[in-house]
């Protein structure tokens, strides 16, 4: 046979962004070898993509999905990510990546995988190179690419909560850790400066993490340290410039001074509060000015008005080595209440906004699913008082959806504004287990940007497939994924434009896309006329 499979009849969306051919297209030992007319070329299996696109598979530029992958499960559990077109994850996102380890940080490591999978991981590695071995010997459902996270990096040399800054001795320690793990294929380096230990860097750090990513050539991500108009991290007057402007010009800042070879990817660019909303345009402004002058710039986005994250993250820095003493204490927590709801207020995000998605607590569990309103009355609690306790009694580790992120309630210009931009891509930024409520976005975020936000004309098809496949892989320096092309990855998906919907809602999140039946991962039909298989661990470390 000259091929393992071919498919026939379809239109190909190339992943550059270039309008679809019709063409047919040959797998052969997991590689694309011919894309054209193929109607004489023998194969071992044929499959009619008639009335049907073929499209690259998509790339998940900002995963969370590697602590989950080494489980023993993790190809079922993955299974929402395949039937959603995707092929390939990048982990480490947000300055947590599951190396290096140490013992400063290998119990905040353990504890803190709570937030991301259902059952505590207790790391097997110390090393990257040895967490992706680890990854390569049991095999992986879908591809795999990590980041190799800054709070990760100096936890391993401070421990978790320590906000002193670095000494020259400490700094030097978590270079040698970064370079470590950029020469055991990372493709980056991510910073999460909304979270311990990220929160409590300087620019002199930051600036030389970038440095350290800027020398290797490679990707720099930063969560910034702040999305709202105002925050307790920046003592500055946001009616002067809104905080999380300031938190873009502070990263763009961190770019130029890592040097000319820098490129910073801005994670998740969201507008968390209704006041915070209408500064969409200037936040924008101020990245293009930044590419107009000669930085590598670029930032990704999930197609939803909520993200999850950690419910501690609405607390200040100086709160957070003390954070379960201050919350236990009624004057303290009185305190926290009364700045918590002034803050609140300004940015137009409140408690009420905050959807509970898996408690981590046994006392809580009735409550996943509630927004924390309505557990808190459920309860019988004032509303700081329950969302105190959730934190505490979760050791910090209750997963929530936040809403108000650039939009709500049928609002989505902020959203909108980022999403069609041709410096965006799309990622997902979700937390899949199987216990408690899920994120939509973990079922159906690549088939709303295909359908949902095309129909409505933000952009074309190619363009959106472009921004999931093609940008995506140029961002990370791919050279082999992201395009159908001969000689690529035979990651493949194949859909149905006429069909294809997302189903995903905030209040029924686990509910799979339709018009997307078929998968190939390196080759393998991971997902085939819509039956989905767990065991095929057809995925690939990719090492940079």
């Amino acid at each position: 046979m000259d091929c393992d499979w071919k498919l026939s009849g379809g239109s190909v969306i190339d992943g550059t962004g270039s309008a679809a051919v019709r063409a047919d297209v040959a797998v052969r030992d997991g590689r694309v070898v011919e894309v054209g007319d193929l109607r004489d070329l023998a194969a071992a299996n044929v499959l009619d993509c008639t009335g049907r696109v073929v499209v690259p598979g998509f790339i998940d530029l900002h995963s969370h999905a590697d602590w989950l992958v080494p489980g023993r499960d993790a190809g079922a559990l993955v299974e929402p990510f395949v039937r959603q077109g995707m092929t390939t994850i990048v982990g480490g996102n947000c300055g947590f990546s599951p190396a290096p380890i140490s013992e400063h940080n290998r119990a905040a490591a353990r504890s803190s995988s709570r937030l991301i999978v259902d059952e505590e991981v207790d790391p097997a590695w110390e090393t990257m190179d040895g967490f992706l071995s680890g990854l390569e010997a049991t095999g992986v459902p879908l591809n795999v690419a990590e980041l190799v996270g800054h709070g990760a990096v100096r936890s391993a040399v401070m421990g978790a909560l320590d906000p002193a800054r670095p000494g020259a001795d400490r700094l030097a320690a978590m270079e040698r850790l970064a370079r470590e793990s950029l020469d055991a294929g990372c493709f980056g380096i991510s910073t999460g400066l909304g979270y311990p230990p990220g929160i409590f860097s300087g620019h002199e750090e930051l600036a030389a993490f970038a440095g350290f990513a800027a020398a290797a050539g490679k990707l720099f991500t930063s969560h910034l340290r702040a999305y709202s108009c105002e925050s307790p991290v920046y003592q500055t007057d946001p009616t002067t410039i809104p905080h999380n402007l300031q938190a873009i010009e502070e990263i763009l800042d961190v770019a130029r001074a890592a040097g000319p070879n820098t490129r910073l990817q801005i994670s998740h660019l969201i507008f968390v509060g209704r006041r915070t909303w209408p500064t969409a345009e200037a936040a924008i402004a101020l990245v293009e000015r930044a590419a107009d002058e000669g930085i590598d710039v670029g930032f990704d986005a999930f197609p939803y008005t909520a993200g999850n994250t950690t419910a501690s993250v609405i607390f200040p820095p100086e709160m957070l080595p003390h954070l379960e003493t201050i919350l236990g204490d009624p004057a303290s927590l009185a305190a926290v209440r009364e700045l918590g709801n002034s803050v609140f207020g300004r940015i137009g995000f409140f408690l009420e906004d905050v959807q509970i998605m898996c408690a981590n607590a046994p006392a809580f569990e009735p409550y996943e699913g509630l927004f924390v309103g309505e557990a808190a009355r459920r309860a019988g609690l004032e509303v700081f008082e329950f969302y105190g306790r959730l934190v505490v009694e979760s050791g910090r580790n209750a997963r929530v959806l936040n809403h108000t992120y650039s939009g709500h309630d049928g609002e989505e210009d902020a959203l909108r504004r980022v999403l069609a931009h041709p410096l965006c891509t799309i990622e997902t930024d979700t937390f899949l287990t199987s216990r408690g409520h899920q994120n939509p976005a973990s079922y159906g975020t690549f088939p709303r940007v295909l359908a949902t936000y095309v129909r409505e004309g933000l952009f074309d098809l190619p363009t959106a497939v472009h921004k999931m496949t093609g940008a995506a892989a140029a961002r990370l320096g791919f050279r082999d994924r992201g395009l159908v092309r001969r000689g690529q990855a035979a990651d493949l998906v194949v859909i149905d434009a006429a069909r294809l919907r997302d189903t995903a809602t905030f209040e029924h999140p686990a509910r799979f896309p339709e018009g997307l039946d078929d998968v190939f991962v390196n080759g393998t039909p991971v997902l085939r006329a819509g039956r989905y298989s767990p065991g095929a661990a057809a995925g690939r470390v990719l090492r940079a």
